[in-house]
């Protein structure tokens, strides 16, 4: 088939990761695909090794410089940019259906699927108006909700994330049928305990004993402050313990300040953002990898990413966690946030190299059987083949 991918994020990790993922994917199991959406991604599809952190794009700097409610109004502006470039794509390509990684107040490949009468299947990740009301206020939040539920309802079939985000999708007014559960997952070739990735890093990072570690955007959904009750917790019981912090954000010169203050940092290692390329190596230079607090929707990368390299995994027992992990079976549950649980498991793990054997491979097995790539292309492919069988999709659409 031919896949038209369309999105409208700026290039940046995870999004892009998740993106060249599913292409690169699709594209092994025989399908055309093209992009189409505001930066040039595709030579992210090298290699993972060829794979580098980039300069944030004129967007991201244009966002950074803007008040929130003008980039708002930018954001409802670009569905005209974005409808030119998928209409041209769509006469050019003549694709089988479009796929859209759905983003707040996007709604241009819905409008330009209608218009040449092909299938859209919208991948939603995150239900924007809701999260980022939540998380970051919005300037026109009734518009928001109002083209967010939409946009969601005109789709010909959505993915989604989690079971979490079915549900509120449901919510919204998506029919279940119409919906498809698809976990974040990894390329089991890539993240995987055989790969040598760099095997003197934890000596060159200067770690020792055992490592605990976290890989991740630092931001307020992490928990990420709370890791300065967790971090001498650990320490009083595990003195010879080591933590490694891999990524950026908003918490993190703070989580470092914190740490001088208590006097743990001389155990702590911050490596800043990585290229996702890098990051299995990093992976591999931890014993023990964590997991705070996370959202209520959306599904962690990290988990699947850890479980990857064959990690004994700690995570929060949030509604999307619970969707994959089973306590004391591919992993270690906690109340989510709650340090002082945080400190006890990692401590325990610590103790017990028996446990954390057996739960890395059992993690390492769930995730190569259920959550690849591959997997998720499959799923995409098999909307698609659904859709056939209705006998007319255009009397489910609801029209913008």
């Amino acid at each position: 088939m031919r896949v038209l991918y369309h999105h409208r994020t700026q290039g940046e990790e995870p999004e892009s990761i998740h993106i060249v993922s599913i292409v690169v994917a699709l594209r092994a199991l025989g399908h055309e695909v093209r992009i189409v959406g505001p930066v040039d991604i595709e030579h992210r599809e090298a290699a993972p090794a060829a794979r580098t952190v980039r300069r944030p794009s004129r967007l991201v700097r244009i966002k950074d410089a803007v008040p929130r409610s003008v980039f708002e109004l930018l954001q409802i502006a670009y569905n005209m940019v974005a409808w030119r470039r998928l209409d041209r794509a769509v006469r050019e390509f003549r694709p089988d259906f479009i796929y859209e990684r759905y983003a707040l107040y996007a709604f241009a490949g819905g409008m330009v699927a209608r218009r040449h009468r092909i299938p859209m299947i919208l991948e939603v990740n995150t239900p924007y108006a809701q999260a980022w009301a939540k998380y970051y206020g919005l300037h026109l939040p009734r518009l928001a909700r109002w083209l967010e539920a939409r946009t969601l309802r005109a789709a010909d079939h959505v993915i989604t994330v989690t079971h979490a985000q079915s549900t509120l999708l449901q919510e919204i007014g998506v029919r279940a049928e119409r919906i498809t559960v698809s976990h974040n997952a990894i390329d089991p070739s890539w993240f995987s305990q055989e790969r040598q990735h760099d095997p003197a890093l934890r000596e060159r990072l200067g770690l020792d004993g055992i490592v605990i570690g976290f890989v991740g955007t630092m931001n307020r959904w992490q928990g990420i402050p709370r890791f300065a009750e967790v971090i001498p917790n650990v320490l009083a019981r595990c003195p010879e313990a080591s933590f490694l912090f891999v990524g950026d954000g908003e918490f993190r010169q703070p989580l470092e300040t914190l740490c001088r203050e208590n006097g743990t940092l001389d155990r702590v290692v911050f490596a800043g953002r990585q290229p996702h390329a890098k990051v299995p190596a990093f992976v591999a230079a931890m014993d023990i990898a964590v997991l705070l607090d996370s959202n209520a929707h959306g599904s962690p990368m990290k988990i699947f990413e850890y479980w990857g390299m064959g990690k004994p995994v700690v995570a929060p027992s949030v509604a999307p966690v619970l969707e994959v992990m089973r306590d004391r079976e591919t992993g270690l549950l906690i109340e989510p946030g709650n340090a002082a649980q945080l400190a006890d498991r990692i401590v325990e793990l610590a103790s017990n190299p028996a446990l954390r054997a057996r739960l890395g491979a059992a993690g390492r097995a769930c995730a190569t059987a259920s959550h690849t790539w591959r997997n998720n292309a499959e799923q995409i492919v098999a909307a698609h083949a659904a859709l056939a069988e209705v006998p007319d999709p255009s009397a489910l659409k609801v029209r913008l």
